[in-house]
């Protein structure tokens, strides 16, 4: 059960190429270190579709595995978090407009302990903004090399 409200974080941006390309870099395993910060190896088996588990490696040696909750190709994506970060929620929504895609991150945290509303309150939700815009701005660089 959360503590306290939950806390959302958005970014919405242009990525300069089809909502198909977009939508299938996200939803690669094999690519999400290249947009997903602090990420730098990330697996699933078999294909990722909702209810499919992705284990996720980020510097440091921190292992988490995000649950998909939300696929709906070239739409929608999103995730939840099952980990050291449990009940984080990241989605994605892409709309094509033109030869480009409008990108919508949302990040949601419901804290679920007294314990963690305050190291989220201290550590956490300083960089959860900054990560969000950070994930945009890797997402507009990797499809643009």
């Amino acid at each position: 059960m959360p503590f306290g409200r939950p806390v959302t974080y958005y970014a919405t941006g242009q990525v300069p190429a089809p909502i198909d390309q977009v939508f299938g870099v996200l939803t690669d395993p094999a690519r999400m270190p290249e947009w997903l910060p602090g990420c730098d190896r990330a697996v699933t088996q078999g294909f990722v579709g909702q209810g499919a588990r992705i284990q996720a490696r980020f510097a440091g040696s921190r292992m988490t595995e995000f649950e998909v909750v939300d696929y709906a190709p070239p739409h929608r994506f999103g995730w939840v978090e099952r980990g050291q970060r449990n009940g984080w929620r990241l989605w994605f929504r892409l709309n094509a407009t033109g030869g480009a895609t409008a990108v919508t991150i949302c990040e949601v945290w419901a804290p679920t302990s007294l314990a963690a509303w305050v190291w989220g309150k201290l550590v956490r939700r300083r960089h959860a903004q900054r990560q969000v815009g950070l994930i945009l701005e890797n997402l507009q660089a990797i499809i643009v090399s």
